[in-house]
């Protein structure tokens, strides 16, 4: 009997080992990631210059064969008011893609900062030939969404969301300091699991401007 107590003993005391081993781990793997998103969200400018509102002219193209940089003759075939976190029109319709506002949201960075965002630090990677770390969101969207970035330059290189990954280059900034990017290419996997893309492209898009608002137009505000 008094053999049978010392092992049910044992027993517990190792679960809970376990148990407070797991907390300390979980702990520290946050701490991890608030720390990484402390330097990409400080690295941008900080909260104030992330974009929350905005309208955008783009040259968009569903191509799988790369079209050179814009000109200053290029025109741009859609224009877009964006609610980050919120709805976005092409003129003065509304896209009714949740996976593209996602994705705004996402190159925003203010997905970071949402209080229902989960996030954790996944292994790091060669993104675009650049050694990259990464964040995987999860809990304030319906599937996770992993955020790339450089670990040199702290910058968001590229987004893989479901069976796409979305590379970002051509830095620029507003008047106002927001940084965006202005060249955006996309790709499906060939497969998701090792990071192995397509070998050609899906689209891309180059924004030929970008003007952040400091309210809604009110031809998009029913409210006035």
């Amino acid at each position: 009997m008094r053999t049978q107590r010392i092992f049910f003993a044992v027993c517990f005391l190792t679960l809970l080992a376990a148990f407070f081993t797991h907390v300390e781990t979980s702990f520290a793997d946050e701490a991890t990631a608030k720390k990484l998103v402390e330097q990409v969200v400080t690295t941008a400018g900080g909260e104030e210059k992330l974009l929350k509102l905005f309208r955008f002219r783009e040259r968009v193209l569903i191509t799988d064969t790369p079209a050179g940089p814009p000109t200053a003759e290029t025109k741009e075939n859609r224009t877009s008011v964006v609610q980050v976190s919120g709805d976005w029109w092409v003129g003065n319709n509304k896209r009714d893609k949740d996976k593209v506002r996602v994705l705004c949201w996402a190159w925003s960075l203010r997905i970071l900062l949402d209080p229902k965002s989960k996030i954790a630090e996944i292994a790091d990677s060669t993104v675009a030939d650049k050694p990259a770390f990464g964040l995987r969101v999860s809990e304030s969207v319906k599937e996770p969404i992993d955020l790339w970035f450089d670990k040199e330059s702290k910058r968001l290189i590229a987004i893989d969301y479901s069976d796409t990954r979305h590379l970002f280059s051509e830095w620029k900034k507003t008047t106002a300091g927001n940084e965006y990017p202005s060249h955006v290419t996309g790709y499906h996997f060939a497969n998701r699991a090792d990071g192995t893309l397509n070998k050609k492209q899906w689209y891309q898009t180059d924004i030929l401007e970008l003007t952040p608002l400091a309210e809604l137009p009110a031809e998009l505000n029913p409210s006035k």
